[in-house]
């Protein structure tokens, strides 16, 4: 399989994901200028990571789909609940809510100019959405007390998910720590041998914010 990646994207999940089920793999790590060459479009007309190409050259896009895709191509890899398991509509409404829900709270903080054409008007932009994060992490961190993981007892996709996007909650004026569960569960990821072998692989550390 194939993965179009780009450092400090929400990709790195399917990347930390990719490592953990131990088959052979490449990367592609790519920018913006490279995400909207002509060579990428082909692969993906949308010029966003993520993209997978898996071993029968099917193109793959949308991260949650990705994820819940590798999830049921790899049965043995523990990653996450199988059909028919208790706990998979568990792994349905997280990756749902991640991709669907937190993810886009986060544009106008990162491209404020998408959101208005006054360019006096971006801090308001980006202090607005503040408040959405804040509601949606808050969700997490309580679904989190008593908890290690997002779904049944070992570590999924979806954790993998959720880090490769709280990551940039440590860049905001609220302190991660305020959220002391998903702040746990980063510090458990950011411990796994295959977090940190790609965080080796992209140039990255894991996650240097995580003393904040």
């Amino acid at each position: 399989m194939k993965l179009y990646s780009a450092p400090g994207t929400c990709a790195t999940a399917m990347h930390i994901v990719l490592e953990w089920i131990g088959k052979p793999y490449e990367v592609e790590q790519l920018d913006f200028v490279s995400m909207k060459a002509e060579p990428y479009l082909k692969i993906n007309p949308a010029g966003v990571v993520p993209t997978l190409v898996n071993d029968d050259n099917i193109v793959m896009t949308e991260g949650g789909a990705i994820l819940q895709y590798l999830v049921d191509s790899n049965p043995d890899a523990n990653i996450g609940p199988q059909m028919g398991d208790k706990d998979r509509q568990e792994l349905y409404r997280w990756l749902v809510f991640i991709s669907g829900t937190l993810h886009p709270y986060f544009w106008p903080h990162f491209l404020p100019m998408r959101f208005t054409t006054d360019e006096n008007g971006y801090d308001a932009v980006k202090a607005a959405p503040h408040i959405l994060v804040d509601k949606a992490f808050t969700l997490i961190d309580n679904h989190l007390k008593g908890r290690d993981w997002l779904v049944g007892e070992d570590k999924s996709v979806a954790d993998a998910f959720l880090y490769a996007m709280a990551q940039w909650g440590y860049g905001l004026e609220k302190p991660m720590t305020d959220y002391k569960n998903i702040h746990a569960l980063m510090l458990r990821l950011s411990a796994d041998p295959s977090v940190i072998k790609v965080h080796n692989a992209i140039g990255t550390k894991a996650y240097a914010p995580l003393a904040k």
